[in-house]
């Protein structure tokens, strides 16, 4: 199950990445906010969301706030989390593939939401290669 969530900044982007999930019927898990609201906190969602990807090892976890940086930082912050904020596609699939990520983080501000796009794709279709990139995981 892929677990969305984003604060004030990444509200738009996110209402417009779920009507894409909508379309492309991918399942998804939205944990808010329900509604804009300038004064929120990004830790207020992306902490209860973080818990949520970690319940499976299926899941894995979309964030946006504005830089994608503070969603990144709160969503480490939970054992059994491992972020990446990725701002190109680069990044997004060495992430899954060399330290087995399981939550993107990405910027709203900093990521048009068509490079936001491609990005995801690469995060959701890429593979961890297991190895000796097991093995480092394996020590923290």
């Amino acid at each position: 199950m892929i677990i969305l969530s984003c604060d004030h900044a990444g509200y738009d982007f996110m209402q417009k990445l779920m009507q894409y999930f909508d379309n492309k019927k991918i399942e998804y898990k939205y944990m808010g906010p329900k509604t804009f609201d300038k004064e929120d906190d990004y830790p207020d969602f992306i902490a209860p969301a973080s818990k949520e990807v970690i319940k499976s090892d299926k899941n894995c976890g979309i964030f946006v706030c504005g830089s994608g940086i503070g969603a990144n930082i709160v969503a480490n912050r939970q054992k059994g989390i491992r972020a990446v904020c990725a701002q190109d596609y680069t990044t997004a699939y060495l992430a899954r593939k060399d330290e087995d990520a399981n939550v993107l983080t990405i910027g709203s501000r900093l990521t048009s939401f068509r490079t936001a796009l491609k990005i995801i794709k690469v995060f959701l279709t890429s593979e961890f290669e297991g190895g000796r990139h097991a093995r480092r995981i394996a020590k923290y």
